[in-house]
């Protein structure tokens, strides 16, 4: 169900609002990697890694879904070297790594986790690209040898190549 918004209805409230969610932005960016540093360096000082773990997963569910959580997650397994738990949608620790040194602490605060992994650049939509692609990972596997399962119809690659010629 879409939410029900008030529309901004002049040219100088819009540029108030675009000013707003800058600095907004900007604050709550600032708001996660501090909160983020807090966990590593507390864990640095209470040696307790399962609260670090708890607390950074709590800091992750926090984050708003427009923000670069997968930026933030490299950031994670960086520098608190805790590993992305696939099944169950969180980070857990190495049962080897239930400590963190000072320094590795200072590091991770050193570098803003939207700095650490910089956004992919965005690329538009080309779909002659996409079928050469496509055309050539099927030139490929044929050329490596066919695996159990393939299906590479000829006439179909001869179709494609004739959409790009």
């Amino acid at each position: 169900m879409a939410t029900k918004i008030s529309l901004i209805t002049t040219d100088a409230k819009i540029n108030d609002m675009i000013a707003s969610i800058s600095k907004r932005g900007k604050s709550v960016q600032n708001d996660i990697h501090r909160t983020a540093c807090s966990i590593v360096r507390r864990w640095h000082e209470s040696g307790d890694v399962s609260v670090s773990v708890r607390q950074m997963n709590a800091l992750l569910a926090a984050v708003p879904s427009m923000a670069r959580v997968n930026a933030f997650k490299a950031w994670v397994e960086a520098y608190a070297t805790f590993v992305w738990d696939t099944d169950n949608s969180c980070f857990a620790y190495h049962n080897k790594r239930t400590k963190i040194a000072l320094d590795d602490a200072k590091a991770a605060c050193a570098t803003p986790f939207w700095e650490f992994k910089k956004e992919p650049e965005y690329k538009p939509l080309n779909l002659d690209d996409m079928i050469a692609a496509l055309i050539s990972r099927a030139d490929k596997r044929r050329q490596d040898g066919l695996k159990e399962g393939d299906v590479l119809d000829e006439n179909k690659i001869k179709a494609l190549k004739a959409i790009i010629a």
